[in-house]
């Protein structure tokens, strides 16, 4: 795994600053990963965590499809932001580092940070993020990165990052991520499945004509959509960890 990665905001404070510029754009955007998720995944009666969650806006749409949403972010801005927005009764957001989660194990059905890992150049660090997501879920363990196998995609990110520092992000080869969950659980002494999906490049699901249908039949025909594309496509991967029941040993 490569750690030589540059990346332009990296502390509490500069997300704080980022949050406050972006957090009202990003919270009326398309909720597309939770759309995805809501059909994707039996998340009914289910208890989620959002680590790196930002504007909190795929965990506001997953709430009515959930028995609670907890939302989680190192930036103090943000999650302050997120609770004077009226989220819904079953939505929290707390201030909190990823890399020491502040939950019992098995906590959550369902986890998932959407770009998070993608903002750790330290291969320690991305491990860890990987142990305590995997110790606080008892169902199953997404993780959305960028995809470092869409070239175009990447070389996009590369030129905008030399004028923009929150392009300067991380991308996770296919490979590299399927090792990273192995190791992890071997680690951890965790037995457990692992599959990679592709998201994102279907954006016409959720606008013009796609936009007219209901929200669970744009996450369904956009999930049919990733199914049946080749990975190097997708603008990002899809980590997915299912560990065994009390799957120790």
């Amino acid at each position: 795994m490569s750690s030589k990665v540059r990346i332009g905001i990296d502390t509490p404070d500069a997300w704080d600053a980022e949050w406050a510029r972006w957090f009202e754009r990003y919270s009326r955007g398309i909720p597309r990963l939770g759309m995805w998720l809501a059909r994707a995944y039996a998340t009914s009666g289910c208890d989620i965590l959002e680590l790196g969650a930002g504007s909190g806006r795929e965990s506001r749409f997953l709430s009515p499809y959930a028995r609670s949403v907890t939302c989680v972010d190192f930036s103090a801005g943000a999650m302050e932001a997120l609770r004077a927005s009226h989220p819904p009764s079953n939505l929290r957001a707390l201030t909190m580092d990823a890399l020491n989660l502040e939950f019992p194990d098995r906590a959550f059905d369902l986890s998932f940070p959407k770009g998070f890992w993608s903002c750790f150049s330290d291969d320690v660090q991305v491990a860890r993020l990987f142990s305590e997501q995997l110790r606080v879920t008892r169902r199953t363990m997404l993780a959305l990165v960028h995809n470092g196998a869409n070239a175009p995609f990447h070389a996009m990110f590369q030129a905008k990052a030399e004028t923009d520092k929150l392009y300067q992000v991380r991308f996770f080869k296919p490979d590299e991520l399927l090792a990273l969950a192995h190791e992890g659980l071997a680690k951890a002494g965790v037995r457990g499945s692992v599959r990679l999906h592709g998201f994102g490049g279907v954006d016409w699901m959720h606008q013009g004509l796609g936009a007219r249908f209901p929200a669970s039949v744009q996450g369904s025909l956009a999930a049919l959509a990733y199914r049946l594309r080749p990975l190097r496509v997708a603008e990002s991967l899809v980590l997915e960890v299912t560990p065994e029941p009390h799957g120790k040993g």
